[in-house]
């Protein structure tokens, strides 16, 4: 008896608690779920966010529709919201949106284990490698699609599209790169409308950053993800500022700066951030290049971390990198 115990401990040490239901959601009314036909959402960009409106729309409410409000914004009545603050449907407990929803409708497919790899990996991993090979291909893909959007304007019906793809290239394991990404283009069907609408938002590569730091201006970071991310590490200085709490009060602090960089994981929270702020005044805000945190802890920059590096210590550390650049980023290959 405790060799079985020793090992179910050790499998939930590992992650796999899955196997044993833990991590399931106990706070879905699964059935308001399945008779919803009405679902709203804040509009945003990240690939959790339309990969699960994806899934509810293939696997949970193939009837349903879906209402589209600016972020902080009232959501309608009578529609099953997701992914804000006040649903059940959320990222949440370092699962993304997709995962729990997948795991609370106990949906259990070839595609949907795959996508929800691709999906961890981008959106809520930033500690290891990629689980999925098809990881990297995929956001590149990705992020193609948005650009012939200006990121902001994709039609949900290219999102779909674009997710159906995937699904039909989880059963390929052993394709290559090439095949992987021409499959994926959608430039026939989604090929842009040419000029988009939303202000311009520019993006900074670490040494970019660093000569702000070194000129002496003021540079401040803004943390767009949740407190228990910030708690566990965010860049020097960082100030936490998700995108429901951005409004005229919360961007006074803001206006005096010489660069204002939002980030989160990747850069998908922190492009709507840094959208929301530029629209209330904000002169020059700018995203972080590339990938957000992710970027930044694999070019091994300095990083508040609960235990290991104080404030104090990565504002000097990275004082130093300002100081001479080329040689904290002497290994990465600048974007």
């Amino acid at each position: 008896m405790d060799i079985i115990i020793k090992w179910i401990l050790c499998l939930a040490f590992l992650g796999w608690g899955n196997a044993f239901g833990e991590g399931i959601p106990t706070d879905f009314d699964t059935r308001a779920l399945e008779t919803a036909s009405r679902f709203t959402t804040w509009q945003g960009i990240e690939p959790d966010k339309w990969a699960t409106i994806w899934l509810i729309k293939r696997y949970v409410a193939p009837d349903a529709y879906f209402l589209l409000v600016p972020p902080n914004s009232t959501l309608p009545d009578n529609a099953y919201a997701f992914g804000v603050p006040e649903s059940p449907l959320r990222r949440a407990n370092r699962q993304s949106m997709f995962r729990r929803l997948k795991q609370a409708m106990e949906l259990d497919a070839p595609e949907l284990n795959y996508l929800d790899g691709i999906i961890q990996d981008i959106e809520v991993n930033i500690w290891d490698a990629s689980s999925h090979p098809h990881s990297t291909w995929f956001e590149a893909m990705y992020r193609k699609l948005q650009a012939r959007y200006n990121r902001d304007q994709v039609p949900v019906d290219c999102y779909l599209k674009f997710f159906d793809g995937v699904a039909r290239l989880s059963t390929k394991p052993d394709i290559q790169a090439k095949d992987y990404t021409a499959q994926l283009s959608l430039e026939d069907d989604c090929p842009g409308p040419g000029m988009g609408k939303s202000a311009f938002i520019g993006q900074f590569n670490h040494k970019d950053i660093l000569r702000e730091f070194s000129l002496g201006n003021k540079v401040i970071f803004v943390d767009t993800r949740e407190d228990e991310e910030y708690n566990e590490i965010h860049l020097p200085g960082a100030r936490l500022l998700p995108l429901r709490d951005v409004d005229a009060d919360s961007v006074k602090s803001f206006m005096d700066a010489d660069l204002v960089v939002p980030y989160c994981v990747k850069d998908f929270r922190g492009f709507e951030v840094a959208k929301a702020m530029k629209r209330l005044g904000v002169r020059r805000v700018a995203t972080l290049s590339p990938n957000g945190l992710k970027g930044w802890l694999q070019a091994k920059l300095p990083v508040v971390r609960a235990g290991v590096f104080s404030e104090h210590e990565a504002r000097d550390a990275l004082m130093r990198c300002a100081t001479e650049p080329s040689i904290c980023l002497k290994r990465v290959k600048l974007q």
